[in-house]
C-alpha cells in the first residue's frame, strides 16, 4: 500500500507541475503564484500522506508508527521544495524577460 501512496504522490506532483507550465504560457507571474500555492498545500499533503501511511501500517509488536510520520514529513518537505523551486524559477524567468526587453 505504501507503493500506491508514493505513486499517487508522484502523479499529483507531475500533474501540478504540468498545470503550472500550461499557466506559464498565459502569464508570467502565474508560475510564481502556482509555486506559492503548492508551498501552501505542502503541509496538507504531508499530513494526509502521513495519516494514510499510519493507517495502513501494520502496528504489530509495539510499533508506534514513527516511520509513517517520517514518511509524511518527507513528502511534505518534497512538496514544499518543489513549490520553492517553482517560485525561484518563476522569478528568474521574469527577471530574464525584463532584462531582455531593456
Amino acid at each position: 500500500m505504501e507503493n500506491f501512496i508514493w505513486a499517487v504522490f508522484i502523479c499529483i506532483i507531475f500533474l501540478l507541475n504540468i498545470c503550472s507550465f500550461i499557466f506559464l504560457k498565459r502569464s508570467r507571474w502565474r508560475f510564481v503564484l502556482w509555486g506559492v500555492s503548492i508551498m501552501l498545500l505542502s503541509p496538507i499533503i504531508g499530513f494526509l500522506s502521513g495519516s494514510l501511511l499510519f493507517h495502513f501500517q501494520h502496528l504489530e509488536q509495539g510499533e508506534t508508527g514513527e516511520g509513517a510520520a517520517y514518511g509524511g514529513a518527507i513528502l511534505g518537505l518534497f512538496t514544499c521544495a518543489n513549490g520553492f523551486l517553482m517560485v525561484l524559477s518563476g522569478f528568474i524567468y521574469v527577471l530574464v524577460l525584463k532584462l531582455r526587453t531593456r
